[in-house]
């Protein structure tokens, strides 16, 4: 598994600079508790023309559909970068980068879902 501290390119999260695309692609379960992974894909900040991917995974068994969203208190989700696992030509067009990006989170299985949560939250509770 990828972790955030080892990774070698940064993106920029929460900035007006540069663009990315975040979708969610799966909902799962884990203990009684539904999951939405989504996917957030954008360009390196030290290489603009190749684009990486960071996993985030939102907690839904709380969610009340009928109530609105409560702005002080943003979901940020757990986070992980899988930049290192992708396979991709970061010297290619930026279309042909998304699609095999894509690709690839379509492949993802619940188990490798599971992994990749465990260690987001494992890496969340070492940075606190």
């Amino acid at each position: 598994m990828s972790e955030t501290h080892e990774h070698d390119h940064d993106h920029e999260h929460g900035t007006e600079e540069g663009f990315g695309l975040a979708l969610g692609f799966r909902i799962f379960e884990v203990d009684g508790e539904l999951y939405m992974a989504e996917a957030e894909i954008s360009s390196y900040v030290d290489d603009p023309n190749a684009l990486g991917a960071t996993l985030v995974f939102h907690a839904l068994s709380a969610l009340d559909p009928t109530s609105p969203p409560d702005e002080d208190d943003e979901d940020l989700g757990w986070r992980i970068d899988i930049d290192d696992e992708l396979t991709r030509d970061e010297t290619g067009p930026a279309r042909e980068q998304f699609q095999a990006i894509l690709r690839q989170l379509a492949g993802l299985g619940e188990v490798e879902l599971r992994q990749y949560l465990e260690a987001a939250r494992q890496e969340q509770d070492d940075d606190e």
